[in-house]
C-alpha cells in the first residue's frame, strides 16, 4: 500500500492521475469521522475521467493511516493536508471535506488561501458545544464495547431514506474498519473544534447539504455560508440525503462538483 511520512504521521493516500496528462487542476479529499477515503473512490475516479487529477487519503487514526497515540486538532489534521500537497509536489488544490473534514476544510479555506483554490464543504459541520454530550457518549461506548455499536445504530440513523441497502452496508464496513483508539481520538478532535473563521474565506466555496442530515444540519451549513466573506460561494440541498452524501449520491455530488468547478473558471 503507497503511504507517504508526513512528520511523525504514517498516511495512506490514492493518488489518481489522467492517463494522458498531469490533469487541469489538483481536488484533495478530507473524509469525516468513522470514514476512510473510500468514502470519495467513486467521485474521485469520475473526476479523474474528466482529466483531474484526485488525492484521496486516510487521516492519521483512521482505516490504514495507523493511530500515533498523539492527540489530534482541526489544526494538525489542517496541517497534513498541506504535508501531503508538499510531499507529492501540489503547490495548489481544491480541498474537498466531508462532515469533521468540512471543518477542516473550511479552516484551511480560511487560513492558507496560498495553497487552495477553492473549497467544496460536503455535509460541513458548524462546531457547537451541544454536540459535546454526543461524542462523549460515543467514546464510551466504543471504548467498552469497540466499533459495533457505531456499525449498528449509524448506517440506520445516518443516512437518508432513500439509501439503498448497499450504501448502508458501506458505511457499516467503514465503521467497522476503524481502529477504535484512533475513533475515540477523533471524536475528541470534534468536541474540542472551534468555528473557522469564516468570514476570512476569500476562496470560492460550495456547500453540499443532505436535506434529511442530521449530522449536520442545513441550519449549521446556512450559518457558515452567511458568515463566509468570498463573494463566490454556493449552498445546494441535495434532496432525499442524509449525511453520507458520496456514497449515497456519489453521481450527483461529483456532477455539482463539477459545475460548480467550470463557475469559478
Amino acid at each position: 500500500m503507497p503511504f507517504l511520512q508526513v512528520g511523525y504521521k504514517k498516511i495512506h493516500y490514492t493518488d489518481l492521475k489522467p492517463e494522458e496528462n498531469e490533469g487541469r487542476e489538483t481536488f484533495i479529499f478530507i473524509h469525516g469521522l468513522g470514514s476512510s477515503q473510500g468514502y470519495y473512490h467513486a467521485v474521485a475516479t469520475g473526476l479523474q475521467g474528466h482529466d483531474f487529477r484526485a488525492i484521496t487519503f486516510d487521516t492519521t487514526g483512521a482505516k490504514n493511516s495507523p493511530y500515533t497515540q498523539i492527540e489530534q486538532s482541526i489544526q494538525s489534521l489542517a496541517d497534513d493536508v498541506i504535508g501531503i500537497l508538499d510531499a507529492l509536489g501540489v503547490s495548489k488544490a481544491v480541498v474537498v471535506g466531508h462532515s469533521m473534514g468540512g471543518i477542516v476544510g473550511a479552516h484551511l479555506a480560511a487560513e492558507r488561501s496560498d495553497r487552495v483554490v477553492a473549497a467544496v464543504l460536503i455535509g460541513p459541520v458548524y462546531p457547537n458545544d451541544s454536540v459535546v454530550p454526543i461524542f462523549e457518549k460515543r467514546i464510551q461506548s466504543v471504548e467498552k464495547e469497540g466499533m459495533e455499536p457505531m456499525a449498528d445504530s449509524i448506517p440506520k440513523a445516518a443516512l437518508g431514506k432513500k439509501a439503498s441497502l448497499l450504501a448502508r452496508s458501506f458505511v457499516r464496513e467503514l465503521l467497522l474498519s476503524q481502529d477504535p483508539a484512533g475513533y475515540c481520538s477523533n471524536c475528541r478532535v470534534i468536541i474540542n473544534a472551534k468555528p473557522p473563521s469564516y468570514g476570512k474565506i476569500a476562496v470560492p466555496v460550495l456547500i453540499l447539504a443532505g436535506e434529511e442530515d442530521k449530522s449536520a444540519p442545513l441550519e449549521g451549513c446556512q450559518k457558515m455560508f452567511d458568515e463566509m466573506g468570498t463573494s463566490e460561494k454556493k449552498l445546494e440541498v441535495m434532496k432525499g440525503v442524509g449525511h453520507w452524501h458520496c456514497i449515497e449520491a456519489f453521481e450527483e455530488v461529483g456532477q455539482k462538483i463539477l459545475d460548480f468547478y467550470h463557475e469559478i473558471q
